[in-house]
């Protein structure tokens, strides 16, 4: 990607900085200082204290609130939040925004196209956290339509970014065509699927076809993307579900009543080409895990006849070897209803599934390493609520019920009894500072050696706007974690919610 050179582009990303990365209250540290050049300029880290870290944390305190205002392109059904390694992330349609979590250094802002007037962003995934040359670095996608200039057609493409998640500066991009699966001025529109491998910074994107026309050819297509390389290689007809060391796999088939034609496939990432494939007569086959995983993960359904009145269903979530293609099958005992997991990995040994991101009939705890079931239970339980999973972290499952943020551990699925928003007594940051007792605006490593902005005013955070209700996060790392706040007020769309380890 060529950087802005134009006052036109300069302006353009300055603006979409204000839009995602500045908004929320006033900037002390001037966060749209360095975002005029779309992540060209290093932002400037000044020397500091070790961030205050717990891994796994199984307490937060809330650090900083940062307002999303209205876009042209964004709303708050596009917006997703992330975080990798000290940085906490807020990405849309316009590009993805990050700062420390402790306020070291500016706000940062990195476009997700610098051609505006003749590109059109139709979907992006969510924030990737993966290792590049030692780096923690943010992976994004973005689904768009490039208009054409001159006489040449529109086409539709895939943009990945890697950045740089301290700097916000570009590490590798890759760029897409999907003219040869879709067909000349055809392109897609919706993510369907991501998968990444966090050593490798390797990533596959499941993209479905944006018209009829498109999915008389395929009706979707993975692109798999290498930062090392910075080449990309697009996989008609699969969706994928993990990718290993160059390795993708994912699910084929047509995803119709009585099909019986769902396909779990191994493909080598560069090259494209299937290299095996294990039929599992199921009529719907989707992948199951958002990446960050050893194993893939796909959920499968179908519905069973039995001349009753009754409907039932064969559940089956398929746990794959991305290596040798070896697939372990768990059943569900429950046939009322059809199910399709949502799979967390805890970046660990564990991995937790439920059914979707809402009410669910049944939630799975499996071993990342064989791909066996370790633990789960059902609605049915006399004893236990199913709790929706929203992240997963080294040994720890964060959820929500109805009334409180909850955590689980991943290997057996016992409750943890620290809470979300109260430290435990007598745990040390592994930064050897003293974690406040009680939950507050400022993170726990804030004792008189601290030095520095406030996490709670600096770089357009205004607590004003947090709602005073703490929720369990949708991406963690050792140094804190972060969630969209429901809630909007103030003309913002939706509020961004760091927090802080205190426990």
């Amino acid at each position: 990607m060529l950087r802005p050179t134009t006052a036109k582009a300069v302006a353009t990303a300055a603006t979409a900085l204000v839009l995602l990365a500045g908004c929320g209250g006033g900037d002390d540290n001037g966060s749209d200082s360095n975002s005029s050049s779309g992540g060209d300029q290093t932002s400037s880290t000044p020397s500091a204290p070790q961030v205050a870290s717990f891994d796994p944390p199984k307490a937060f305190a809330t650090s900083s609130a940062f307002g999303v205002e209205p876009t042209k392109k964004d709303n708050q059904y596009t917006f997703t939040a992330g975080m990798v390694g000290q940085t906490t992330l807020i990405a849309g349609l316009e590009g993805v925004s990050g700062r420390n979590i402790a306020a070291q250094g500016k706000a940062w802002f990195y476009p997700a196209t610098e051609a505006a007037e003749t590109t059109e962003t139709l979907d992006l995934s969510k924030p990737m956290g993966v290792q590049v040359d030692g780096k923690d670095v943010v992976v994004m996608a973005y689904i768009q339509n490039d208009k054409g200039n001159g006489t040449q057609k529109s086409k539709g493409q895939v943009v990945v970014q890697w950045i740089d998640a301290a700097e916000g500066t570009k590490v590798a991009e890759v760029v897409a065509d999907l003219t040869p699966v879709f067909g000349p001025g055809e392109g897609g529109d919706d993510v369907v699927s991501q998968a990444y491998d966090a050593a490798t910074g390797q990533v596959a994107i499941g993209v479905s076809a944006g018209s009829q026309a498109a999915a008389k050819k395929a009706d979707v297509v993975t692109v798999y993307a290498d930062p090392k390389t910075q080449k990309s290689t697009l996989i008609p007809l699969v969706r994928p579900a993990g990718v290993l060391n160059g390795i993708v796999a994912g699910s084929k088939g047509g995803n119709n009543e009585s099909a019986k034609d769902g396909t779990i496939v191994i493909a080598d990432g560069a090259g494209g080409k299937i290299t095996k494939q294990t039929p599992t007569k199921q009529d719907y086959l989707f992948p199951a895990s958002e990446g960050g995983t050893k194993r893939a993960y796909l959920s499968g359904h179908s519905y069973v006849e039995t001349g009753g009145m009754e409907d039932k269903y064969d559940n089956v979530l398929y746990s794959v070897d991305i290596a040798t293609g070896a697939v372990v099958p768990t059943k569900s005992s429950l046939v009322e209803d059809d199910i399709n997991y949502r799979c967390l990995g805890d970046r660990a040994n564990a991995v937790v599934c439920t059914q979707g991101e809402g009410n669910s009939s049944e939630i799975l705890g499996l071993d990342d390493t064989t791909g066996k079931k370790t633990w789960g239970y059902t609605k049915d339980s006399a004893s236990r609520i199913i709790p929706s999973v929203t992240a997963a972290f080294h040994g720890i499952v964060y959820a929500q019920t109805d009334t409180q943020p909850v955590l689980m551990d991943a290997a057996t699925g016992n409750d943890v009894k620290s809470g979300l928003s109260t430290p435990s007594e007598g745990a040390t940051p592994t930064d050897g500072s003293t974690p406040s007792s009680t939950p507050s605006s400022t993170p726990s490593e804030g004792s008189a050696t601290q030095q520095g902005p406030d996490p709670g005013s600096a770089n357009g955070s205004d607590m004003s706007l947090f709602d005073g209700t703490m929720r369990s996060p949708v991406a963690v790392t050792q140094y804190g974690g972060t969630y969209l706040q429901n809630k909007m007020g103030s003309g913002f769309y939706t509020i961004l919610i760091a927090l802080t380890p205190t426990a």
